[in-house]
């Protein structure tokens, strides 16, 4: 912000630049603080794949049995960049089950649809054989 705009413009203006900088600042914070958790993540991953081998040589070097334990390798891509594709996978397998109750739900409505159109056909058909028996019975009565 330069002094004029500070001195001549409108006090509100002084906020909004201190309100931008303060929040650059936490973004940059947050960021620097998540970079060095990964660069931890990473640092403790090599630490314990290391420990690993170190035992495994250890116990092979001392043990009149071998061993052979599997060791992780080295990440192919950044872990951020797997959690997104486990999450592409994730958001996937959701959207089919979603898509497979939503074909559950909609095919036991069109089957409730049915059962209620045949149950109000075979009340309408009862309804029916009952006006035309009164009808009868009201023309018997009628004629006698």
């Amino acid at each position: 912000m330069s002094s004029e705009e500070f001195w001549k413009d409108d006090p509100q203006l002084f906020v909004s630049y201190r309100t931008s900088f303060i929040n650059k600042k936490k973004r940059e914070m947050e960021e620097m603080d998540y970079k060095c958790w990964l660069q931890g993540l990473y640092v403790y991953k090599a630490t314990i794949n290391s420990e690993e081998v170190l035992r495994n040589t250890l116990v092979n070097m001392f043990s009149s049995k071998k061993q052979n334990l599997k060791l992780e390798e080295y990440p192919k891509k950044p872990f951020s960049e797997m959690n997104k594709e486990e999450k592409k996978e994730i958001q996937k397998e959701k959207k089919y089950e979603d898509f497979h109750n939503s074909l559950c739900y909609f095919g036991s409505m069109k089957q409730r649809y049915i059962d209620s159109i045949a149950n109000k056909e075979r009340w309408y058909n009862v309804w029916i054989m009952r006006l035309k028996f009164s009808l009868k019975t009201a023309l018997q009565v009628k004629k006698n």
